[in-house]
């Protein structure tokens, strides 16, 4: 037998909670006014030794139920008295052009060993000798993909998942794949030009193919940029907190980014007349905003704005804000220029972790499993609660 939930198991500890209240029962004495008291007094007198357990059908009744609910939470499935199957190995192939030269031997192969290989497309079309009789599909999301893994039998397969590595894909929390699961993944930079920015000492800062953000000498050859960076020079920055604490972590921060990746801020702590800002960090919502720059404002609530707007419900020092207190702030307030800068993410390429969280391996018992033993579970629950009702009213107890 196994189970869906089997953390849940453990609140079969709570079945000493029945056992407990029925020793602490047994103790509470009741008074019965007698008036032959003085002829057993002998007895009364005598020490009783160990415990005497009454109602032990009704205490047993009581644990049995405790345990039969934590099983029916945890969700057993019968599958012990089946036969496993055979596993299938199924090739699910975007329909990419990017995807079908890169996997074409690896596809190829799978084909002549008699494994299914299909596109991941409403029909599920299989794949023939010419790996380019299909439509690619400008449409293909992470919606569409769920829905043709569903269309899987996911007890019997052993998938092989071909995909282009984009951002894109995050547009959901998560997929579910079948337990036995291999992913495999290219990065489509064809007829994709990438920003970059040019950084202090001429440094190149980018995203590269792991989907990181790095700064660098020169470009990355295999990739293709726009030909402008989108920015270049200091980035000039004013600096408005009414709270001096708070000034200063936010000047470390940005000094933190200049260590790191090579920003170069030219920073104001007081605004200067007739000049314009990139990015103005501030406590106060600004009465103006201009559309050429960023705005991150803090100690405020979220608010509807422009898109070059960041709020932020906390003031940020060690003290007031979990972003100060574990350094985590360089790299958000970093997160908020590059997002301003027009850096294209949502075309970059996930990280390897990012793709190992987003993937997530289920093997979930069919549905005339799980309904069959829950079924019985519950009718045997029914009976024992209608058995501990009677003893209980029957004994009084």
């Amino acid at each position: 037998m196994q189970f869906v939930e089997p953390f849940l198991l453990w609140g079969a500890l709570a079945v000493a909670i029945p056992v407990a209240i029925h020793f602490w029962h047994q103790k509470q004495g009741k008074l019965l006014p007698w008036a032959a008291t003085q002829w057993l007094l002998e007895k009364q007198n005598q020490q009783s030794r160990g415990l005497r357990l009454d109602n032990i059908a009704l205490l047993i009744v009581r644990c049995l139920l405790l345990i039969l609910l934590v099983v029916l939470l945890a969700q057993p499935v019968l599958n012990g008295f089946q036969q496993p199957p055979a596993i299938q190995k199924v090739h699910l192939v975007q329909p990419s052009k990017t995807v079908a030269d890169n996997y074409r031997f690896e596809l190829t192969e799978a084909r002549k060993k008699g494994e299914k290989v299909v596109w991941a497309d409403d029909q599920l079309n299989e794949i023939d000798d010419k790996l380019y009789t299909f439509q690619p599909s400008n449409r293909f999301s992470p919606l569409q993909l769920q829905t043709a893994i569903n269309r899987l039998d996911s007890k019997n397969v052993e998938l092989h998942l071909y995909l282009v590595n984009s951002r894109k894909l995050a547009d959901v929390p998560a997929i579910s794949v079948p337990a036995k699961f291999n992913l495999h993944t290219v990065v489509d930079s064809s007829g994709q030009l990438l920003p970059y920015l040019v950084v202090r000492n001429d440094r190149k800062l980018f995203v590269n193919r792991t989907g990181k953000l790095v700064s660098v000498p020169t470009l990355d050859p295999t990739l293709k940029f726009h030909s402008a960076p989108t920015h270049s020079g200091p980035i000039v920055v004013l600096l408005s907190y009414q709270k001096a604490q708070e000034q200063q972590t936010v000047k470390a921060a940005l000094a933190a980014l200049t260590d790191v990746y090579a920003l170069d801020f030219s920073v104001d702590e007081k605004p200067v007349p007739n000049r314009s800002y990139d990015w103005i960090l501030t406590d106060k919502i600004p009465s103006r905003l201009s559309s050429q720059s960023l705005y991150t404002v803090s100690g405020v609530e979220q608010l509807d704005g422009q898109g070059n707007v960041t709020f932020t419900n906390e003031s940020l020092t060690p003290q007031t804000s979990d972003l100060a207190a574990t350094g985590q702030l360089p790299e958000w307030l970093g997160l908020q220029w590059v997002k301003h800068s027009s850096f294209g993410l949502t075309n970059a390429p996930l990280s390897p972790k990012d793709l190992q969280s987003l993937f997530v391996p289920t093997n979930k018992p069919t549905a005339e499993q799980h309904a069959g033993i829950q079924n019985a579970l519950l009718v045997l629950f029914v009976g024992l609660l209608a058995v501990e009702r009677w003893l209980a009213l029957t004994k009084n107890a």
